[in-house]
């Protein structure tokens, strides 16, 4: 009973949110700050997380609730949350290493703008 309801609940509560991050909908303060591919990685990192609940549910409906099962899918979990926490951090670093190059590229756009206004060796 307690897997069923595991199963439905993650589901209900997991799956859409990973399937509506995954297409891009989010809300307006969250795409202010993450472009469109991040927030397309961070879908994908929540079906995986999806995808590592359902792990330990489905193999004991398939008849495999022993020691050798467990011995096989806490592994199998841990590699699942492994791989999503990656890609969020690898998301989060892309977008901090995005708007640092976005920041150094608005300066020296505006360095470009004072030296073509005032002269290569004006003193401003």
């Amino acid at each position: 009973m307690f897997d069923l309801l595991w199963v439905l609940s993650w589901s209900v509560l997991a799956l859409p949110l990973a399937i509506a991050t995954l297409r891009g909908w989010a809300p307006q303060w969250m795409r202010r700050h993450i472009t469109p591919w991040g927030l397309r990685v961070r879908g994908v990192a929540l079906l995986v997380f999806w995808a590592s609940g359902m792990v330990v549910p489905l193999t004991r409906w398939g008849g495999l609730d022993s020691q050798d099962s467990t011995f096989l899918t806490f592994p199998a979990q841990f590699g699942l949350l492994m791989f999503a926490a990656g890609l969020m951090c690898g998301s989060q670093l892309g977008e901090r290493f995005h708007r640092q190059a976005m920041r150094s590229w608005a300066l020296n756009e505006a360095r470009g703008r004072d030296e073509r206004r005032h002269g290569p060796d004006a003193v401003c």
